[in-house]
């Protein structure tokens, strides 16, 4: 045996412990939980005071630390304080923790997007009114002509690149007509668009003004998107009602029908208010609410 201090042996250590010898090896290997090999038969032996090693290793693995940063601390010496191990191990939590809620964030917001396009799923516009201000990152489409995402494919290349930075996702991803142009029946994209939550900031950060909407989905089974435009249009003059926002078209995964031939569809909303004019003879206007 190797010496009195050192006599459990590599299995029942690993019992003790309720780990494997697998993993007992691989400490070993990367010199942070040595055991003593005995000159007389050959075989590795661990100390009760490894025990308490094994743990302190094994808690911080569990905490995300890397084995390099343990080896470091164990292997450092009082170059290395305990106490600055854990402050450098709390800051790294500290921003996997920022980085699991904005991935949240992310997944929270597509949720309820998808919510929204199953409510207004109806084959014509809906006048919506949004629970919360939407807030975009957009990029200027500099592409000629630029009326269908095959065209502004070089545009999408760049908006993407700008979603890197934190508080922007990529994913939905749009592009927007000017409302000049869509009074005047020109559907010519000008900007490509994905969604920002407040942390965002820098250039091309929007938030759209007012939170009424008109929204409407649209299938690729339905046809040219400009039948969808042109309805857009009618409802906005029955309702009385005009744009104070470009018009936004999403272009996502078809969730409604996900059996269709083609699963891609789009989700156009454009913020609105009431002509001025006519607010009085519209005050019993039918808006969905979440």
């Amino acid at each position: 045996m190797a010496g009195e201090e050192y006599c459990i042996s590599a299995g029942a250590f690993a019992r003790m412990c309720q780990t494997t010898r697998d993993t007992l090896r691989y400490y070993e290997k990367q010199g942070i939980l040595v055991p003593k090999k005995s000159e007389k038969n050959g075989y590795h032996y661990y100390s009760y005071a490894q025990i308490s090693s094994y743990y302190f290793i094994s808690t911080f693995r569990g905490l995300g630390c890397s084995v390099e940063d343990i080896k470091e601390y164990l292997l450092g010496g009082e170059e290395v304080r305990f106490d600055g191990f854990v402050d450098r191990q709390y800051a790294a939590l500290l921003m996997q923790q920022r980085e699991l809620e904005r991935r949240i964030g992310i997944i929270g917001n597509t949720r309820k997007l998808l919510e929204q396009i199953r409510k207004n799923d109806t084959g014509k516009p809906e006048l919506y009114e949004q629970p919360e201000i939407f807030r975009l990152k957009v990029t200027k489409v500099l592409s000629d002509p630029a009326t269908s995402f095959s065209e502004i494919s070089t545009d999408i290349h760049r908006h993407l690149k700008e979603c890197v930075h934190p508080g922007i996702q990529a994913f939905p991803m749009g592009a927007s007509i000017g409302r000049e142009d869509f009074q005047k029946e020109q559907y010519v994209y000008r900007e490509v668009f994905s969604f920002a939550d407040a942390q965002a900031s820098g250039p091309g950060i929007r938030e759209l003004p007012g939170r009424l909407t008109v929204v409407m989905v649209c299938r690729e089974k339905d046809g040219d998107i400009r039948i969808a435009y042109h309805k857009i249009r009618n409802y906005l003059k029955e309702q009385a009602l005009q744009l104070s926002s470009d018009l936004y078209s999403l272009s996502i995964v078809n969730v409604i029908d996900p059996n269709a031939e083609r699963k891609y569809l789009k989700y156009i909303i454009a913020c609105v208010e009431l002509v001025k004019s006519m607010s009085e003879r519209h005050r019993g206007l039918k808006i969905t609410r979440k």
